[in-house]
């Protein structure tokens, strides 16, 4: 428990030092990528999990050098950042694609289909007055986060990964709330799973796992699943799809304008 409340308190301020530095985060982001490979036991990790990392290290770069963006810029360089936003919602649908194939595979049809919805309807990203690149749609931040969790939670074999997972989702969502503020979601969400990342490759050594320090005996597949729990989170699965749809279809057919009749 302790190491689980120092993970958390390390995780806050590395959220805090990320926004306050950002040049240097880029920085740390481009070096921690280049000697990853040197320091994480690599082989120790399923296929999955290498590229999961890496879908996690390169757009974390991405996300880092975007928020160096300056007031005012020489054009070529303005002309970098001005697609940013377009490349930063490519690699999060490219993001939920991986987790999409893997809940299908372990046939978690309506998981997937949820996250089929969430690709399709991710929000646009863009710039604020304060330099942040993001958005800010709480119905569409709160359904990926159930979707995650409901993957996460339902998942059948037992996984440490599983608490660390429900974990950072929370610290992301929490952080919004503290600054309120949610098109920091974002960000909030890429660097904590950046943190987590780091952990990983620095201090899982010789059997050790980063993710020993939030494993629960209640998170064992007897204890998290069971059929009411899983057809309730299937409800609420497919009425948020269903919501995030139609909202999705009203955006893309606004009413037609209806010419008014003057009767006097």
């Amino acid at each position: 428990m302790f190491e689980f409340t120092l993970y958390l308190l390390g995780c806050f301020l590395f959220l805090i030092f990320a926004e306050k530095y950002r040049r240097t985060t880029f920085a740390i982001t481009v070096i921690i990528a280049m000697i990853y490979p040197l320091v994480a036991e690599i082989s120790e990790f399923s296929n999955f999990i290498q590229i999961k990392y890496y879908s996690i290290l390169i757009p974390a770069i991405l996300f880092s050098f975007s928020k160096c963006k300056p007031h005012s810029t020489s054009e070529s360089f303005e002309k970098v950042f001005a697609i940013m936003p377009g490349i930063l919602r490519l690699a999060l649908a490219l993001n939920i694609a991986e987790a999409v194939v893997y809940v299908f595979l372990f046939d978690k049809f309506v998981t997937a289909f949820f996250g089929l919805v969430l690709m399709f309807t991710i929000p646009k990203f863009s710039y604020d007055e304060n330099q942040d690149i993001g958005f800010e749609d709480l119905l569409w931040t709160i359904s990926y986060s159930m979707c995650l969790m409901i993957g996460l939670l339902f998942h059948p074999l037992e996984s440490p990964l599983t608490s660390s997972g429900i974990a950072i989702l929370a610290i992301a969502l929490l952080s919004c709330v503290y600054v309120q503020k949610w098109k920091k979601w974002i960000s909030f969400r890429v660097y904590s799973l950046y943190y987590l990342i780091i952990l990983d490759a620095l201090f899982s050594r010789n059997g050790f796992s980063i993710y020993d320090w939030f494993y629960s005996k209640s998170f064992s597949p007897e204890n998290r699943i069971t059929p009411l729990s899983e057809n309730l989170f299937r409800i609420v699965s497919i009425g948020l799809c269903m919501i995030l749809l139609y909202r999705w279809w009203k955006v893309r057919n606004p009413p037609s304008p209806r010419s008014s009749v003057n009767f006097s």
